[in-house]
């Protein structure tokens, strides 16, 4: 398993819980601002995002964990190797990721996926029981039978974040999880999506991606870039979709305990 370094995140809470530590203010130091622009940051999420946003509404849970799957069910997922006791990768991959978000109820998850019905955009990021009902049917239903549109299916994925974290005020964790068996179709190469989320450290996008019983290189093995696993059976998917959680689902804001941290 490839594991990059992960960016901190410090939440606003945070931030305030150990500016409780310093009772006096800096010095000020005679030194010129430093413009942020220079260092290649740019603002997230982008200042134009809030206007595509219809209706921008604070969320509900500003730190709520969003998790947006890009589901490969390209004409290869309907091969049988390293599908264990399933008829083939398709139905062990949905096996896996149904019982993953079983697994995981106060997270918000939409679904993108390319199948039988093309690429499209399953289910926009939600959580609660009809939407969860609704997911379950609809990651059920999808069939084997497409090329790999990688490239297309993150913008997808991508844009629904990007909408999150305006919705979220960019706190929250915000995670594309890509499940894929093979190499993306030509014209797909999911490049300039990768880059333009690393390319900014601002950006709270982590993309992770389980390469299922993929032999080799992958457009999507990039240790600088992505957090990829190699899974080669039904059980090891499983396991790489819990180790998308990490460190990030360890935080817990209401846990906070400001007295101890004012100490």
């Amino acid at each position: 398993m490839w594991i990059p370094a992960r960016r901190p995140v410090l939440s606003c809470l945070a931030c305030l819980a150990l500016a409780a530590c310093f009772e006096e203010a800096p010095p000020k130091r005679n030194v010129p601002d430093i413009d942020v622009s220079g260092l290649g940051m740019a603002p997230w999420p982008p200042a134009g995002a809030a206007q595509a946003v219809d209706e921008p509404a604070r969320a509900a849970d500003p730190f709520a964990e969003n998790n947006m799957i890009v589901l490969d069910m390209s004409g290869s997922m309907g091969e049988s190797g390293c599908a264990g006791d399933h008829p083939n990768r398709a139905e062990a991959a949905k096996a896996a990721l149904l019982s993953w978000i079983a697994a995981n109820p106060g997270d918000n998850v939409g679904l993108v996926s390319f199948s039988a019905d093309g690429t499209r955009l399953d289910f926009p990021l939600g959580r609660g029981a009809a939407h969860a009902e609704a997911l379950v049917a609809r990651i059920e239903a999808l069939r084997a039978d497409s090329n790999t549109p990688l490239l297309s299916a993150m913008r997808l994925a991508e844009a629904q974040l990007t909408r999150q974290a305006v919705l979220q005020g960019g706190t929250g964790a915000y995670r594309m999880i890509v499940i894929t068996d093979g190499q993306a179709s030509d014209g797909e190469n999911p490049a300039p999506v990768v880059e333009g989320v690393f390319a900014n450290p601002a950006n709270m996008i982590e993309i992770h991606t389980i390469g299922f019983c993929i032999d080799g290189a992958h457009s999507l093995k990039d240790p600088d870039r992505v957090f990829y696993t190699d899974a080669n059976s039904p059980d090891a998917l499983r396991a790489g979709l819990d180790a998308t959680r990490g460190e990030a689902a360890d935080f817990d804001p209401a846990a906070l305990d400001f007295e101890e941290l004012s100490q």
